[in-house]
């Protein structure tokens, strides 16, 4: 795991304090890899690429990066490629000088060029350059566990694992995005090619751009999920493979020359990957929890003690208090250069710290799970509603414009109210988490001026691309069903932009690699197309994960009420937050002319008579507030 860098002229010349940039660059990403610093720079091609390693596999002087090769092809590469034996097994006839998976990966490219891609299964993201052609190839995983930011500025190509590594450039100046901020207050997040920023963008997953001396020679996706029918003959057949695909995906994470331990809730998911972890190991296994003190609602320590001693781990936990979480509050954004207020990254910074203080360095998580295989009890009302937007929707001619001139008289917060504001909007009912403000709620507090500059302020624009996506699948594969297309969203939209991303920074933020069995590639392809009946049973979330795992796991774990990684956020931290906006809510106003003073008090008010519903406004409005103060 590492943080990765680089600038490529188009067309002309690269500065020539390009060393002392790139260094500059290497050290925003410190924290990413503190183990090892490289730099390659070769002013007659323009290209220079730098590196922070964490080491993991092959922990000796040859895993230094960038790597090259005796043609002078060059890579830079963040991730682990797990199946990286394999490949290597398939070149008898090469000479390998080092242990690394990154010496695998520059010899597959330099044969296979990006054909090679569809053969890794890991996660990555990596700058190529190939000498020859004089090209630079970046490209990220699947599901989007590695991040890639890039921007094409005074004639210059420049990528990083971060935006802060790019904000280090003198000719990069931190403006925001106006319509990237309207849609961060309804998804809490950001999706790709979407950042914060003016003129910075983020690869998507599975994305690949190819750049040469002229500019972006070609930017596409080289890999698209598409759905298998599966065949069966009986509900135990695919429950094996269920557990077979598991097993394999876990027993691959954990290849390292460093121990693998795991963050353990104690919930089905966690629970799974520790009980597999214990098939491939006999060695220890340090597993980690986080509680909160005086919080029994939120606090889950006592099943991951039960999971531990099941399969004896070594188990560690922490209790947070409150005064922690009020000293951790105001340093929140510097971990998240692009803003993501999710009130659960509290306690994974926490975790990760603890992983990291006691020896850690790769943990296992159940990540995933819940968006492939519908393990989501809030769904189950966009479920329960699906087929009577799918009838309304389908009406003739005007009906379902006349259906929507009466969402005035619904609550748009209500699943049915919703449902017709989708429904006269001709827009689809799943919003794929958008948990913040509604397009109403945002118009009530936004300034109009500063509204009347973004081009279509409606957020449904960022998700329709993955709907649109599909419905085109759905033409071919008449089974898919309201389940599906959720899970497809949770694997297109929530996945990468929410989990993926905040695993990565505060993973990264401590130093540690974090893994995720349930996004192995086998997995994404059999869960997605796993029927939806067996998805949800009977009112079972996750029914055939559940029923896979029934041999290894005992019922109170596989079958208690879901609690999730969550945090007290409304007892312990509300006051903190409603002090800082209203401490500073004038002058970001004034500064920003983004929230109007009027509708900003009015959010205040809201949240300070008791409306549990604005917990989640107010840490968007904390978030962003604070996040603007950091970076711009």
């Amino acid at each position: 795991m590492c943080g990765i860098n680089g600038l490529f002229s188009i067309g002309g010349t690269l500065p020539e304090n390009t060393p002392e940039i790139i260094s500059g660059m290497n050290k925003a990403l410190h924290h990413r890899g503190p183990d090892d610093e490289g730099l390659h720079f070769d002013p007659s091609r323009g290209i220079a690429l730098g590196h922070r390693r964490l080491s993991i596999i092959d922990l000796s002087v040859n895993g230094h990066q960038p790597m090259s090769d005796d043609s002078g092809n060059v890579i830079v590469f963040n991730g682990e490629i797990y199946n990286y034996k394999e490949l290597r097994g398939k070149f008898l006839r090469h000479r390998f000088r080092t242990e690394s998976d990154t010496e695998v990966l520059l010899h597959v490219l330099n044969t296979e060029d990006a054909g090679a891609l569809e053969s890794l299964n890991g996660m990555f993201a990596f700058a190529h350059f190939n000498i020859t052609k004089n090209e630079l190839l970046l490209a990220r995983d699947r599901a989007g566990k590695k991040p890639i930011y890039y921007t094409h500025q005074n004639g210059i190509f420049a990528f990083s694992s971060e935006i802060k590594s790019l904000l280090t450039l003198p000719w990069i100046t931190a403006t925001p995005d106006d319509e990237a901020i309207y849609d961060f207050l309804t998804y809490n997040q950001l999706d790709a090619p979407a950042t914060m920023f003016k003129g910075i963008f983020k690869l998507e997953p599975a994305g690949m751009i190819r750049v040469g001396t002229t500019g972006i020679l070609e930017k596409r996706s080289w890999w698209n999920h598409t759905y298998t029918d599966l065949s069966y003959s009986s509900e135990k057949e695919l429950s094996d493979r269920v557990f077979e695909t598991l097993d394999r995906a876990v027993g691959y994470r954990m290849v390292s020359d460093v121990p693998v331990g795991a963050f353990l809730s104690g919930g089905v998911d966690s629970s799974a990957v520790v009980a597999l972890m214990r098939n491939h190991s006999s060695g220890t296994i340090k597993t980690y929890s986080v509680g909160f003190e005086g919080q029994e609602s939120y606090d889950e320590r006592k099943y991951a003690e039960r999971v531990a001693r099941l399969f004896q781990t070594e188990h560690i936990e922490k209790c947070v208090s409150k005064d922690e979480i009020a000293a951790f509050l105001p340093d929140v954004v510097n971990a998240f250069d692009e803003p993501m207020a999710d009130a659960t990254c509290i306690p994974i910074w926490f975790i990760s710290k603890l992983a990291r203080d006691h020896g850690t360095i790769v943990v296992q998580t159940g990540d995933g799970a819940d968006e492939l295989f519908a393990g989501y009890s809030g769904w189950k009302k966009y479920h329960r509603y699906y087929p009577y937007f799918n009838f309304l929707k389908s009406l003739p001619g005007p009906l379902p414009k006349a259906i929507g001139l009466l969402s005035g008289l619904f609550d748009e917060s209500s699943p049915a109210g919703e449902m017709i504001h989708r429904i006269g909007r001709r827009q689809q009912f799943f919003w794929g988490g958008a948990k913040a403000f509604k397009e109403k709620s945002k118009h009530d507090f936004l300034n109009k001026d500063w509204l009347n500059k973004i081009n279509q302020p409606d957020s449904y624009r960022v998700i329709a691309k993955h709907h649109q996506a599909f419905d085109e699948m759905e033409k071919s594969s008449p089974w898919l069903n309201d389940i599906d297309r959720m899970c497809y969203m949770g694997f297109k939209f929530q996945i990468p932009n929410k989990y993926l991303y905040r695993m990565d920074r505060l993973g990264m933020a401590h130093s540690i690699e974090i893994r995720s069995p349930f996004l192995d590639p086998e997995m994404i392809r059999l869960a997605l197309s796993m029927p939806s009946s067996l998805k949800v049973k009977k009112g079972e979330p996750k029914y055939i994960l559940k029923k896979s795992l029934e041999s290894m796991l005992p019922n109170d774990i596989l079958y208690r009420k879901k609690m999730g990684f969550c945090v007290p956020l409304k007892e312990w931290a509300e006051d903190i937050m409603l002090d800082y906006v209203r401490e500073n809510g004038s002058s970001f106003c004034s500064n920003t002319g983004i929230f109007s003073e009027r509708g900003l008090n009015k959010q205040i008010e809201e949240i300070s008579s008791g409306n549990k519903n604005y917990t989640n406004n107010l840490w968007t409005i904390y978030f962003l507030m604070s996040w603007f103060k950091r970076w711009i």
